[in-house]
């Protein structure tokens, strides 16, 4: 579910030109030897006010169209069970769940689905679509491969953790054995 957005990519530009773009401060820039730790991104008015945006009904809910680790219904319930108000927060903590309920074992990313990017995921063993309000986003746990956001950052758009390199919007992901 990929879409072409010119007027994103437009303001974006402008945004790096003009320097007021900030990169998403929730993945270390060096690579992790252990799973990166969820930590607290630079302060942003978006990413920590409640997002009036989003459905007004901040349920959590889940479809896994992809499990090969017999753990899509331990990742399921445990998104369900975060009640957040902040997109920011819903991310992060959905990052660390999904990551801990698939065995701490796996790579995961969770990406808005209304921004454009692009994945060459290898060895995927869950995919999950998860909508927070009315926001949609892509859940992936896999053993290796590399992830472009080509749309906004933050942690209200994508969260990641595992074994990872990361250089701006890309995020390069090495097996965690």
């Amino acid at each position: 579910m990929r879409r072409n957005t010119t007027l994103a990519t437009i303001a974006l530009t402008a945004l790096t030109l003009t320097g007021a773009a900030a990169l998403p401060a929730h993945a270390a820039e060096q690579p992790a030897p252990a799973p990166a730790a969820v930590s607290t991104p630079a302060s942003s008015p978006a990413a920590s006010e409640p997002d009036a945006a989003a459905a007004a009904d901040k349920s959590v809910s889940v479809n896994v169209s992809m499990d090969q680790l017999g753990s899509g219904k331990a990742i399921a319930d445990a998104l369900r069970g975060i009640k957040t108000d902040n997109r920011g927060t819903f991310v992060q903590e959905a990052v660390d769940k999904a990551f801990k309920a698939a065995g701490s074992r796996h790579n995961v990313m969770l990406f808005n689905l209304s921004q454009n990017y692009h994945d060459q995921f290898q060895g995927t063993r869950v995919y999950a679509n998860v909508q927070w309000g009315n926001i949609h986003y892509g859940l992936w746990i896999f053993e290796s491969g590399q992830f472009t956001n080509q749309g906004d950052g933050g942690w209200i758009n994508w969260g990641f953790v595992g074994w990872y390199e990361r250089n701006g919007g890309h995020v390069k992901f090495n097996r965690s054995w």
